[in-house]
C-alpha cells in the first residue's frame, strides 16, 4: 500500500518508518523546509513554524521508550549516541528488581534531537519519500457514495495520491475543510513558562526522591525536565486566569520567582547551570479527543491529530509511536477498513488518557483557586491523590513505586492502579505518615511573590 502522510513531525516520521518497515511505501509531506540534518546540534537551527512547541520540553515516558526500542531500535541507539539521558528507576527500588522492572526507564531528550534521529532514519529507509517545503491544501476524496480518501492536494504542486491518507498535521495546523472527527476541546487552564539550562562543569543533575524536582505552591506549580547532553528545563505553571502571574514571561521576573522557590533557587543559580534559551511561554493548551470516525474511509489521524493533552503529562511522544505501530498492524490486512481497525486499537487508551488529563487539570485548577482539596485520601480528590500522593509515597514502598510509574508512564492501563483498593490503602497510610511532619512550603505565598516580582 501507498501511504500519503500529511505532516513530517514526530508522528508523521514515525508513521512513515513503521509502514515502510512493514513492507509498504510512504510519502511524507512537510510544510517546513527541513531535511536530514548532519548533526543533532544543527537540528536546533531548523525553522519549525508549524510546531510552536518545537523547543519546549519533551520526554519519552517508559512506554514510549519501550515502543521505540521495538519499532526503531536504530533510532533509539542514535538518540543515546547523541546524548539522550536514560533515567532508570530500578535503582530507586528498596528490594530486588523484578523482570518487568526493566521497563521503568525514562529517556530524556530534546525535541530537535528526536526529529533529527527520526528524519535521518526515514531518509535512509527504503520506501520512504520525504518531501519538505510543500503545503497541504486539502484532502482529495471520492464523492460517489461513501467518501474515501484518495490523496492530498498541495498548494502550487501536483497532488499526491495513495491508498491511505495519514493526518499527522498536529494540534495547530489544519487546512480549511480538512475532515476530522468531532471534538469538544477542554481547556487545561494553565500557562507554562519554560527555560532551558546546561549544567556547569562539575555539577550533576539534582537528585529527587523519585523523578525530577517538582512542587506546588497552592496557587501555581513548577516542574523540571532533564534533557540530552547535560541540559535541563525549569517550568513554572500558572493558572491561565491569573493575569498578574503572566509577568513571568519576563526573564527578570521568572528568575526572581525561581530564586524564591526551593530547588529552583539552586537549579537557576549561576553556580549550578547557565541558561541556553530565553523564557518560552506556552498557553492556549487544550485537551482534545478526536478518536471518532472522521467520516472518510482511508483517512487516519496519528499523534496530536488524534488526541492531544496537557503537555505536563508528556503523552505526545508515546502516543506518536504507539499510533505508528498500530497503523502498521492495521495495514497488515489490506487497505479496506484500515481506519476502523486502527481506531479500534488505539481509541480506548487515547480516550482513557484524555479523561485522566481533563480530570487532573480540573482538580489542579480547583486547588489553585483556594478551594480545600484533600489529596491524601482516595475518597477526597482522587485525581490528585493518584498523582501527587502516590508520587510522594512511591519512594517508600516498591509496590507503590511500580504501580505509580507504570500508570503515569503508560505501561499499564489506568484501571490497574485505579481499581486496586489495597494499593490505595498503602498510599493513604504512607502519605499520612509523611504529613505528620509536613515539609515547609516550597515558595512564598502569592502576595509575597507578586511583591517580589514588582
Amino acid at each position: 500500500m501507498r501511504f500519503v502522510i500529511a505532516g513530517g513531525g514526530v508522528a508523521g516520521l514515525a508513521a512513515a518508518l513503521a509502514v515502510a518497515r512493514a513492507g509498504h511505501t510512504a510519502v511524507v509531506l512537510e510544510r517546513d523546509d527541513v531535511g536530514p540534518h548532519p548533526s543533532p546540534e544543527s537540528a536546533f537551527a531548523a525553522t519549525r513554524n508549524g510546531i510552536p512547541h518545537f523547543h519546549q520540553p519533551h520526554a519519552f515516558l517508559p512506554r514510549g521508550r519501550r515502543v521505540l526500542g521495538t519499532l526503531a531500535p536504530d533510532v533509539l541507539d542514535a538518540l543515546l549516541e547523541a546524548g539522550a539521558d536514560p533515567q532508570d528507576l530500578r535503582d530507586r527500588l528498596r528490594g530486588p528488581p523484578e523482570p518487568e522492572d526493566e521497563d521503568l526507564v525514562y529517556l530524556w531528550v530534546r525535541r530537535p534531537v528526536i526529529e533529527w534521529a527520526l528524519r535521518r532514519a526515514a531518509a535512509a529507509q527504503e520506501g520512504v519519500d520525504l518531501r519538505p517545503g510543500v503545503r497541504v491544501a486539502g484532502l482529495i476524496a471520492s464523492e460517489n457514495g461513501a467518501r474515501r480518501a484518495l490523496g492530498v492536494a498541495l498548494e502550487g504542486a501536483e497532488p499526491v495520491l495513495g491508498d491511505v491518507v495519514v493526518d499527522a498535521l498536529g494540534r495547530y495546523r489544519c487546512p480549511p475543510g480538512w475532515p476530522r472527527a468531532d471534538a469538544e476541546p477542554v481547556d487545561s487552564r494553565a500557562i507554562y513558562f519554560c527555560r532551558y539550562f546546561r549544567l556547569n562543569e562539575g555539577a550533576e543533575h539534582m537528585d529527587a526522591p523519585l523523578l525530577n524536582p517538582r512542587g506546588d505552591l497552592g496557587y501555581m506549580g513548577f516542574n523540571t525536565f532533564r534533557g540530552d547532553n547535560r541540559t535541563y528545563a525549569v517550568i513554572l505553571i500558572v493558572p491561565a486566569t491569573d493575569r498578574a502571574l503572566r509577568v513571568l514571561r519576563s526573564e527578570t521576573a521568572w528568575m526572581r520567582a525561581c530564586s524564591s522557590t526551593r530547588a529552583l533557587d539552586t537549579l537557576t543559580s549561576p553556580e549550578y547551570g547557565r541558561p541556553i534559551t530565553p523564557v518560552m511561554p506556552m498557553g492556549g493548551l487544550m485537551n482534545v479527543d478526536r478518536t471518532g470516525d472522521p467520516g472518510v474511509a482511508g483517512l487516519v489521524a496519528v499523534g496530536d491529530a488524534l488526541c492531544h493533552t496537557d503537555p505536563a503529562f508528556s503523552y505526545g511522544l508515546a502516543f506518536s509511536l504507539l499510533h505508528a505501530e498500530a497503523l502498521a498492524a492495521a495495514a497488515a490486512d489490506g487497505s479496506d477498513a484500515v481506519g476502523d481497525r486502527y481506531r479500534a486499537d488505539v481509541g480506548p487508551e487515547a480516550r482513557e488518557r484524555f479523561a485522566l488529563a481533563c480530570e487532573t487539570d480540573a482538580a489542579r485548577a480547583l486547588r489553585w483557586t483556594g478551594e480545600p482539596v484533600d489529596v491524601g485520601r482516595r475518597d477526597g480528590c482522587y485525581p490528585l491523590f493518584a498523582f501527587a500522593a502516590a508520587l510522594a509515597a512511591a519512594p517508600h514502598d516498591d509496590l507503590v513505586l511500580r504501580r505509580t510509574i507504570r500508570r503515569i508512564g503508560m505501561l499499564d492501563r489506568t484501571a490497574v492502579f485505579d481499581r486496586d483498593g489495597d494499593l490505595h490503602e498503602r498510599v493513604e497510610r504512607i502519605f499520612g505518615e509523611l504529613m505528620r511532619t509536613p515539609p515547609p512550603p516550597a515558595g512564598p505565598p502569592r502576595d509575597e511573590l507578586l511583591a517580589l516580582l514588582a
